[in-house]
């Protein structure tokens, strides 16, 4: 056998011996890649946070916050709505943001897209830490929610701040409310109200249309709006949330 030959296969048997050891290594790659966690995500629906107006269309000029409601994330001690991310039209308090008017015991409903590990859970009212509930470093449930107790009367803004527990970052959230009656700009309304339309003007729901935050339809006589993007969730019957009901039509 010629040396041309003889090194023409040793090639050939190293560029093999690669390739299977490439082919060994790469399912680990792909396990480890699949088990790295993912990214956490979440906001408040009820009463509406400052990003849920801007995901319902309720508050306009939130530039990407229509479709990002639950991205406001920065590192944690933060005080601002955006926790000083780049969400800065949270803080402009000249938007007049809408004012949820309650009781002094109040339940905040979160909808978490992807839940981390989670240390605690921190309500400020007024910049001031009013409730903190301890998560225990364990994953929460997708729809959790948490009830302030003894609130304060009068028009204040409640500032929820999600610690996650396995990284460096919070999630932010601002809710503007007015506890018992009295005066306070806004546009005041009652928790979660229901508003009357005067026809089923949108166009009926159907079950392969996609729809994002905003977007309305209607169904079984009733006008639906959707809270973020959506497609094949029944407008009331599926219990996700993303549907609000703005009443008979």
């Amino acid at each position: 056998m010629s040396r041309t030959r003889q090194a023409r296969r040793n090639t050939l048997g190293k560029l093999l011996a690669s390739l299977f050891t490439f082919a060994l290594a790469l399912p680990l790659t792909i396990v480890m890649t699949s088990a790295s966690p993912a990214g956490a995500h979440g906001w408040i629906t009820s009463p509406p946070s400052r990003q849920d107006h801007c995901a319902t269309g309720r508050v306009t000029g939130c530039g990407g916050l229509q479709y990002e409601p639950q991205s406001v994330e920065a590192p944690k001690g933060s005080r601002l709505c955006s926790g000083g991310s780049g969400w800065t039209v949270l803080d402009d308090e000249s938007r007049n943001w809408p004012v949820t008017q309650v009781s002094g015991t109040v339940t905040f409903q979160w909808r978490l897209t992807a839940a981390h590990r989670t240390s605690t859970w921190d309500y400020y009212v007024d910049g001031v830490l009013f409730k903190q509930f301890d998560q225990g470093n364990t994953q929460p449930p997708s729809n959790i929610s948490h009830t302030l107790s003894g609130l304060p009367s009068g028009k204040h803004k409640i500032l929820a701040v999600w610690n996650v527990a396995d990284t460096v970052n919070a999630f932010y959230n601002c809710v503007d409310v007015q506890v018992g009656s009295g005066g306070g700009g806004g546009g005041e309304t009652p928790q979660e109200p229901p508003t009357r339309p005067a026809e089923c003007s949108a166009a009926a729901w159907n079950a392969s249309t996609v729809y994002t935050g905003g977007q309305s339809a209607t169904h079984r006589g009733h006008a639906w709006r959707a809270a973020w993007w959506t497609r094949g969730e029944e407008p009331g019957v599926t219990g996700s949330g993303v549907w609000r009901d703005l009443g008979a039509c």
